[in-house]
């Protein structure tokens, strides 16, 4: 039986954020390994058609298709563990990730992109990135260290 989506507290999310991290750490490794093996194999149309797999490999480029396939599968195991946590992963080119949660008693979303240390933004569900606001009293932690 469906128990429905886990709702978290700022609290609880941001146990998370480490973990976060780390994730797309590896997905924003991963990406950039793409780009210079797609354009190698033909573009993002060819990629496509030979992760669908139903696309006769490239004569000569077997390695290289199976390298993609590696990459993706990459990704999506990353995206999967996230969403196994009982997050949302939303972008991954962004690094976004959303929490249900209960806003001032009504159901919506902490949002969390890639990048930030600390779960500090809230949506409607019906809503996305762009209408992020700042969780009332939330603290972000000072950066241990300055780029």
């Amino acid at each position: 039986m469906d128990e429905g989506p886990r709702f978290f507290t700022v609290e609880e999310a941001n146990t998370l954020v480490s973990t976060l991290e780390i994730e797309f750490g590896r997905i924003a490794q991963v990406r950039s390994l793409l780009g210079p093996l797609i354009q190698a194999l033909g573009g993002p149309d060819e990629a496509v058609a030979i992760l669908q797999e139903g696309a006769p490999l490239p004569p000569g480029r077997e390695a290289q298709a199976e390298e993609l396939r590696r990459l993706a599968g990459e990704i999506t195991g990353a995206v999967e563990r996230v969403n196994a946590l009982g997050c949302l992963v939303k972008d991954v080119e962004m690094g976004l990730v959303d929490f249900y949660a209960l806003v001032e008693g009504e159901p919506a979303f902490l949002c969390w992109q890639f990048g930030e240390p600390a779960i500090s933004h809230w949506h409607p569900l019906d809503e996305g990135y762009s209408a992020r606001k700042p969780i009332e009293g939330a603290s972000v932690p000072e950066p241990q260290f300055l780029n």
